[in-house]
């Protein structure tokens, strides 16, 4: 039997637990205004869009950028550029600074020095190192305006920087016209290099055997530097005719290497008994241990008969 003066109890009942794994229910958008909204944004024109972002009335901006912002961006470059412009100048500023004290420029001669390597040594003739890259003596004969040129460059050459004793050894190729109408003359002289010391051939060596026997037979002579002058290949040898030195027999003195002085010691050929109307490629090389060395030019004397026939 129940006992008395107890009511009964009711059951509680626990509350829902949603399940994690369901999505929240998202409110629904009002169809009627996303079409609203949808219909305002096709009536506004690319032009106004555009214009919208050059300038916005209703933000104040350009470009999507405030005035305050713009000031920002364009105050930072000028200071960037600046920055950059300052550090170039001062890096350039330096480097030439160190450049110039590290470098004597006063020792440097900027038109004769050439460099080579090794034992090697250049040549220069004159005047047809005035044309380097068509090394050419050419005029008729009889014309003194076509050698004109060649005499100016020898001028250049030996009158304003060559002392009167210096031009006494080269004969008549040391004053004008210097042969040019006849027996043209051609001035040879080493290039300059640093701490580069020419030695004299040895006789019964290995590099005297092959030199030709004018060389051979000043060896005997003296201990020079000596120079020769010849036809290129036997055509020319042919038609070259006589070359004469000045000084006779030609040779540099190897005492003055390495070069202390301003003007590099010259050597005159004068060309004589040659074919005229023929171009003859002359050759000069320079003989001494490690050579030798050499330089190369045309010489192409028209008779002037047939020119004038022809013109």
């Amino acid at each position: 039997m129940p006992r008395e003066g107890k009511k009964p109890t009711t059951p509680v009942v626990a509350p829902r637990i949603r399940d994690p794994s369901i999505p929240a229910s998202i409110p629904a958008t009002s169809h009627e205004e996303h079409t609203i909204a949808e219909k305002l944004h096709r009536h506004r024109s690319s032009k106004k869009r555009f214009c919208d972002y050059i300038y916005n009335k209703e933000y104040k901006t350009f470009c999507n950028r405030t005035c305050q912002s713009w000031f920002y961006i364009i105050s930072y470059s000028i200071i960037y550029l600046l920055f950059l412009a300052t550090y170039t100048l001062f890096f350039l500023f330096g480097s030439l600074w160190i450049i110039r004290s590290t470098t004597d420029f006063e020792n440097i001669d900027t038109t004769q020095m050439l460099t080579y390597s090794g034992n090697v040594i250049g040549l220069s003739a004159t005047p047809t190192a005035s044309d380097a890259n068509y090394p050419l003596i050419w005029y008729r004969k009889g014309r003194s305006e076509d050698y004109e040129k060649y005499i100016n460059a020898l001028d250049g050459l030996l009158v304003r920087q060559r002392r009167t004793r210096e031009l006494d050894v080269l004969g008549p190729c040391g004053t004008s016209p210097y042969g040019y109408g006849d027996n043209p003359c051609v001035i040879l002289r080493v290039n300059k290099q640093f701490h580069w010391e020419g030695k004299p051939l040895v006789a019964n060596s290995s590099e005297t055997k092959i030199a030709p026997i004018e060389v051979q037979r000043w060896l005997k002579q003296d201990k020079k530097l000596w120079l020769h002058c010849s036809g290129h290949h036997a055509y020319d040898k042919e038609h070259v005719g006589r070359v004469r030195y000045f000084p006779d027999p030609p040779g540099f003195d190897p005492g003055l290497f390495p070069l202390r002085t301003e003007n590099s010691p010259v050597i005159a050929i004068q060309i004589s008994n040659y074919t005229v109307g023929l171009s003859i490629a002359v050759e000069c090389k320079l003989w001494y241990v490690g050579g030798p060395s050499s330089v190369n030019f045309m010489l192409y004397v028209a008779p002037n008969d047939k020119i004038s026939r022809r013109s």
